[in-house]
């Protein structure tokens, strides 16, 4: 038995001040004194918090991301240009770029083909932006895409052309496959990423996480018979994955690994305007683009919920949502369906969520950056908007809420997530809609047992709590009296199952 003291240990029954670890669970807790071991920790009053779990990122894409060019926070299309030029100088192959965002560039507008081909004319080029929806190519690209002013749009994608009729550079949404046979990585490479990824999990403190990665289940019990799965991992495939032999049966578990939900696209990204919306967007006379028709939709819902799996969806417009929640009555789907992002919903859609038990995934950290530009896609004054990000709201509902960072496109940090969803502070300093702000508690509660419910662990991740797994961090810093502190709290210990994983001095 291991016991941690003298420490300030949060729980949802009350602050503790001592832990007992058996086996790899909790057996008892408590406060004052309490009889040494030993194996007793002195924890000198730092703080303990449950293990932090992430409800949906993109573990393979978070490695990858390290290795190919960061445009995050680029200014101008000029100094996209200049990134691009100092990145690829003696580099082979497709140059690949992600985190671009023109709602940030001084020249408001997409990047085009024209841009890249001053810099780099006979080297095909894809720059991705930060949503991931949506990419830029230059011309030699498009020539080996085989992309040309007689191209047609696939079924939920865009190719955009200008008045002309010439391909501008800009591809958006499942239009984004015809890339995949040209930059698709090998097999070996696809695990050292997977690797890569789930090492920057742990070290912000992340003890699970729900991750979205394509044909990983087989590498994922490689890394682990290796040593190299450090945290949970609770695997969500794609829809098209379904039958496979290398895709997991429901409800399949092995060791740290498990699966039993896949995922759906409905629409794609606010930033993009390419999510689906009920009205046009503020700025523009879109409404987005939805991937599948409702009837396509209901099918393909049909064939998860046949299959035994539950289901997870990308829905970020209203439209999105309303189809889903559409298919999810349908097929009369009653497995705690996730729709993920949920971030431009309506009163109706709200109520709908709660009546059929849809657990609402939401991204906080998306507030850093879309705060600066969402009143421009939504309308100031528009009625959508007070159901958007609406955190607050749909706990107030009695939805469950869980929380995730949806990285790479926003920070991994769930300790900046929590920080996030108490202040919902822009990256110009200012607070979006602080009527949907969170408490400490709450904004822990989505990314402990919130996220834990999410997976159907509740009953054992989540909280610190006899009978529960002993995932838990150790932080310095008091977030808990002080949550600002989150911002920039680094996590000194991370535990699973009372094996410390993750110790820094």
């Amino acid at each position: 038995m291991t016991i941690y003291f003298n420490a300030k240990i949060f729980t949802f029954n009350g602050i503790k001040s001592w832990m007992k670890v058996e086996n790899g669970k909790i057996i008892e807790l408590g406060i004052g004194e309490v009889e040494q071991s030993d194996n007793s920790h002195d924890m000198e009053q730092h703080i303990i918090l449950p293990g932090l779990i992430d409800a949906h990122l993109h573990v393979f894409n978070l490695g990858y991301h390290t290795t190919t060019l960061n445009l995050s926070g680029s200014r101008s299309i000029s100094e996209i240009q200049t990134k691009l030029k100092e990145f690829a100088n003696n580099r082979e192959g497709w140059i690949i770029g992600r985190g671009w965002d023109q709602d940030l560039f001084e020249e408001k507008r997409y990047i085009s083909k024209e841009d890249l081909d001053l810099i780099k004319p006979d080297q095909p080029v894809v720059l991705y932006r930060v949503c991931g929806h949506i990419s830029v190519v230059n011309s030699c690209a498009l020539e080996i895409l085989g992309i040309n002013q007689n191209t047609e749009d696939p079924n939920g994608g865009v190719i955009e052309k200008d008045k002309n009729g010439h391909p501008t550079g800009i591809i958006k949404e499942k239009a984004l496959e015809l890339l995949i046979p040209f930059i698709d990585v090998d097999r070996d490479r696809q695990k050292e990423m997977i690797a890569i990824g789930l090492q920057k999990c742990l070290e912000v403190g992340l003890t699970t996480v729900q991750t979205n990665d394509e044909d990983a289940w087989i590498i994922y019990k490689e890394l682990q018979n290796e040593g190299r799965m450090p945290i949970r991992v609770y695997l969500t495939p794609y829809h098209k994955e379904i039958g496979r032999e290398d895709t997991p049966k429901p409800r399949t578990r092995d060791g740290l690994l498990y699966c039993d939900r896949v995922k759906l696209l409905a629409d794609g990204s606010l930033g993009a305007h390419t999510a689906a919306m009920r009205e046009p967007y503020a700025d523009t006379d879109e409404t987005g683009i939805t991937v599948y028709t409702q009837t396509e939709l209901n099918k393909l819902v049909g064939e998860a919920n046949t299959a035994g799996y539950r289901v997870e969806f990308h829905a970020i417009g209203d439209l999105a949502s309303e189809m889903v929640i559409n298919a999810i009555e349908v097929n009369n789907v009653n497995d705690r369906p996730i729709i993920t992002h949920a971030q431009i919903l309506g009163k109706d859609l709200i109520q709908k969520m709660k009546d059929l038990n849809i657990i609402a995934n939401i991204q906080p950290p998306f507030i850093i950056t879309d705060g600066a530009w969402v009143d421009t896609r939504l309308g100031i004054d528009s009625e959508r908007r007070k159901y958007s990000y609406a955190w607050k709201t749909m706990i107030d509902a009695g939805i469950h809420v869980s929380g995730g960072s949806d990285a790479p496109v926003e920070s991994n940090n769930p300790l900046l997530g929590i920080y996030s969803a108490i202040f919902r502070e822009v990256n110009n300093g200012k607070i979006w809609r602080e009527e949907e702000r969170l408490t400490f508690e709450e904004a822990l509660y989505i990314y402990t047992k919130g996220a834990a419910y999410t997976a159907k662990e509740e009953g054992r991740l989540g909280d610190l709590a006899p009978g529960f797994e002993a995932d838990f961090i150790v932080l310095k810093e008091d977030v808990i009296d002080q949550p600002e502190l989150l911002k920039d709290a680094k996590v000194q210990q991370v535990y699973i199952s009372g094996i410390e994983k993750l110790a820094r001095s």
